[in-house]
Order: structure tokens, then sequence, then C-alpha cells
């Protein structure tokens, strides 16, 4: 391992991987308001999320569990280490890895690899503030309109069994029953929103740490689709990405 004095937050490293290992385990990834000693992600994650823990540590919640690839390997002779949702790389493979130096490693928070364009990520790390919010408001504007079909269908069926019709004083009680719906999933919609803004920020510091341009922008999901190959596996486009 190298002498030299490690710079401090985020930086790209390239080189070629070797001494590679992968483990897929279970593991915390969610960040909690409530306890920030207890936020179950690795230290790169939380720091730049603004919270304090420990590299890895048991969330609150034990069900928020879920696989993942833990990597080892070393890249120019550092030791680089951390989650990847799911990892495509080997020994000999060439790639740029944007990571933080935490004691006496490399934390890892991507690994993309310049020659086919495939990236993996932190768990959870997909898009840029700009695509989130986008998606989030197609989330809120289908669910909404799903919500309503099945307030309608059900007000449909109900009077289609009433032996009165629908009185007009009736109707703006439905209407505000109707509204509430929709302000309900409005808020859930923004509560989940919120809660993946710490994924959204850090894979907007990723692409930025990896010269990809208008991180704000950046849509993996999206841009996977476009460029699949025939050869692409049933986790490429989830759990791992295509950038160009």
């Amino acid at each position: 391992m190298s002498d030299t004095q490690h710079p401090v937050g985020l930086v790209k490293l390239s080189g070629t991987i070797t001494r590679y290992t992968c483990q897929r385990a279970d593991a915390s990834f969610f960040f909690t308001e409530s306890d920030d000693m207890k936020i179950g992600v690795v230290a790169v994650a939380a720091a730049l999320a603004g919270v304090s823990g420990p590299a890895i540590a048991t969330a609150s919640y034990a069900s928020a569990e879920e696989p993942a690839d833990y990597l080892e390997f070393e890249l120019e002779g550092e030791p680089v280490k951390g989650w990847v949702w799911r990892s495509p790389f080997k020994d000999g493979d060439a790639v740029d890895v944007a990571a933080e130096w935490q004691d006496d490693h490399y934390e890892i928070a991507a690994v993309a690899r310049p020659a086919d364009g495939i990236i993996a990520l932190y768990p959870h790390c997909s898009r840029g503030t700009v695509r989130h919010v986008k998606n989030a408001l197609k989330w809120w504007f289908w669910g909404s309109i799903a919500f309503n079909i099945f307030f309608i269908a059900f007000l449909t069926l109900l009077f289609s069994f009433s032996t009165r019709p629908l009185k007009s004083a009736e109707i703006p009680t439905h209407l505000i029953v109707s509204g509430t719906l929709s302000a309900v999933f409005a808020l859930m919609t923004f509560s989940l929103a919120r809660r993946w803004m710490p994924f959204v920020r850090l894979t907007e510091r990723i692409c930025q740490v990896l010269d990809f341009p208008n991180p704000g922008n950046i849509d993996l999901v999206k841009s996977s689709k476009l460029l699949r190959k025939p050869e692409d596996d049933g986790a490429y486009g989830h759990l791992y990405f295509r950038y160009r």
C-alpha cells in the first residue's frame, strides 16, 4: 500500500483490478432520521448525507436488510472495499472508482468500466435530483389517477345496487373525498421521494467525481434501457447500469 498522503473526500481512482473478491450478503442501506448512530450505511454514504455513523452498522429496523455485493480488491496497490448493488467486474478489468479514504482503505461509492460503460453503485443510487423529482411526480400523477378511478368505480358499483339516485348535494362531498385521496397519495410520494434524497445526492457526487455530464439530470435506469445489449443479464438495468 502506498505511503503517500491520501486525499480527503470522494475522489476518482483509475487502474486495473487485482486480488478481486465479491461476497453476496444482506445488509441495511437505508438512512434513518430517528437514530443517526444506527443508519446501516457505509461511511462514505453517511458522510455525504451529512450524518455520522460506523462504516457498516446494524439498522434500526431489521426488515430493511437486503442483498448486495461486498467487494474487496486492489487498484494500483491501494486497497478498495465497499458495497455495490451487483458487481459484474472481475480481475483484470480497467476501471474508474469513486471512493473515499477510510483509515486503511478506500470505501467504494461506485465502480465504472469505461470500456463498455458499465457502472455499479452503492445500493439505491441511480438518479440525479432533476430525474428523481420527475420520477416522483410521474408516480404521483399516475397514482392519483389510479386512486380516483378506484373511487369512481366504487361509487358506480355502490349506486348500481342502490334504490336511490345520486343526489346533486352529495357531489361536493364525493369531490372532497377524491381530492383527499390525491392529497394523501401526494404526501406518501413526497415522503418516499424525501427518503431517497441521500441516495440522490450521492449519485450526483459520484457522477461529478467520474466526470459525467449534467449529474443532476442523470438517469441510469433510463440510459441502461436505451443501451441494453443482447448479452446483458437480468440484473442489468436494475442492479447495475450502463451510462453511455
